[in-house]
């Protein structure tokens, strides 16, 4: 039997892993409505990723008022804040750190925690280590409003180029710093798909974004790492440019690839292994269990035939019946 890291690795490749691997989220929202029943489910189908469940998290006593609602505002890192009304759930920004793209000269990029060497080295006995969030899109629209940060890409507005490159040089460090300390992927997040088409333009992810995300990549495949990306929603010409990036795994919204097979065929020619992030919109909260099970024996039929190129990844929300979340788990440890 393979160890989780030599399945991951063996899936990531399409080398025939002994079983499909299986990722947990430790998503606050879901440990949060279903306590600990949930916590004592994932205990007993042991996930690929090190992670371990020992506690629910709560809401702290200030962000409840005396009719039991819950509201608070939060600052993140970047200097965001963030206004938050479902616990778990991510909130909508209130407060930015600066004014404009023309005030932001002087902004001071976060400084994160020193990685735990003896605990990653320790870890990565067993486990494919995946680290990092690495946002240049995303974040844009994380320190300054959506509507000015999507004008300002589409007019090319030097304030906003100049904090993208800043951006850019920030993540060129921290990259470093996790390839440095023997992480073995570099997880990259920016969603360019809305539940139609891209929100974007694929000339402008050529003219702004490729070259850059060209500069983050390079140094991960060249010291041996992987690259991973997630991006929801529907890709169309930028599912190419992101696999002309060299991508060695996609995390996608399933239901939507599902429902464009050219999507999978072009992964699967490359050699890009998917994340399978079962539908969240319908299946997970509004489907039966018996539909679960149907839609992970088919997700595993597709995987095992291939040998390789599929990762079930499990992200409980509040929003999902417990049947259905006991459902999901033990589908996929019947099938993988």
């Amino acid at each position: 039997m393979m160890t989780p890291r030599q399945r991951m690795l063996s899936a990531i490749e399409f080398k025939g892993p002994d079983k499909i691997p299986v990722i947990y989220h430790p998503s606050t929202a879901g440990l949060y409505v279903h306590g600990k029943k949930l916590v004592d489910l994932f205990n007993a189908y042991a996930p690929d990723n090190a992670i371990t469940f020992d506690t629910v998290p709560s809401p702290p006593a200030s962000a409840i008022d005396k009719n039991g609602t819950y509201h608070e505002f939060r600052v993140d890192e970047w200097g965001t804040e963030w206004e938050f009304l479902i616990f778990g759930v991510a909130g909508h920004p209130h407060k930015y750190p600066f004014n404009g793209w023309d005030n932001a000269g002087d902004y001071r990029f976060p400084t994160f925690a020193p990685i735990d060497l003896g605990r990653l080295a320790a870890a990565r006995e067993n486990h494919y280590m995946v680290g990092g969030w690495v946002s240049i899109f995303e974040q844009l629209a994380k320190v300054q409003p959506i509507e000015e940060t999507l004008m300002d890409l589409a007019s090319e507005e030097p304030a906003i180029l100049r904090f993208l490159d800043r951006l850019v040089e920030f993540w060129q460090t921290e990259i470093d710093r996790m390839m440095s300390a023997g992480i073995d992927a570099i997880q990259f997040g920016d969603d360019f798909g809305t539940q139609d088409a891209p929100i974007i333009s694929p000339a402008m992810f050529r003219n702004i974004f490729k070259s850059r995300y060209e500069t983050l990549m390079a140094p991960i495949h060249k010291a041996g790492g992987k690259v991973f990306f997630h991006s929801c929603g529907h890709l169309d010409e930028i599912l190419d440019e992101l696999i002309g990036l060299g991508i060695d795994v996609l995390w996608p919204q399933s239901a939507i690839f599902d429902a464009n097979p050219s999507f999978l065929e072009k992964c699967q020619k490359n050699k890009v292994a998917i994340y399978v992030h079962p539908d969240r919109q319908y299946l997970i909260p509004l489907g039966s269990p018996e539909e679960i099970e149907t839609t992970i024996k088919r997700y595993a039929d597709r995987y095992h035939a291939l040998g390789g190129g599929g990762i079930f990844h499990v992200e409980m929300e509040n929003d999902a019946p417990f049947e259905n979340v006991k459902a999901l788990v033990e589908s996929i440890d019947r099938w993988r």
